[in-house]
């Protein structure tokens, strides 16, 4: 029964680990873009500096775009964490497994003798 316990675990584990992975490669394409975007507005708000309304609109998309990193940034390593997390489960249960079947083997040779 243990071991049957352990592979569904293991088959979950893995699938939420696939999940999260996706979801890191997303936040992580997005923080590139994100990134790029700042760097364009800082390049273009050189050219509008004459223009205080258009210099305080970049400015202001400069810092909604500071704040969206920050948060794509903290979401990333929350992911991160929980990534280690399911590899410190998936090795647990890798041992269950091994351990389970270790036993029914064992319990078949000193029985069948």
């Amino acid at each position: 029964m243990g071991l049957l316990i352990g592979l569904i675990q293991r088959r979950q584990l893995c699938m939420e680990k696939s999940n999260l992975s996706f979801q890191l490669l997303l936040i992580t394409k997005g923080l590139s873009v994100a990134h790029r975007s700042a760097d364009s507005l800082t390049q273009v708000g050189t050219d509008y500096e004459g223009d205080p309304l258009m210099s305080k609109q970049l400015q202001e998309r400069q810092y909604k775009l500071k704040i969206l990193e920050e948060k794509l940034a903290a979401q990333k390593a929350e992911i991160q964490t929980r990534i280690d997390e399911i590899n410190v489960e998936l090795q647990s249960v890798n041992d269950m497994i091994k351990s389970s079947v270790q036993e029914m083997f064992s319990y078949k040779v000193s029985s069948g003798g």
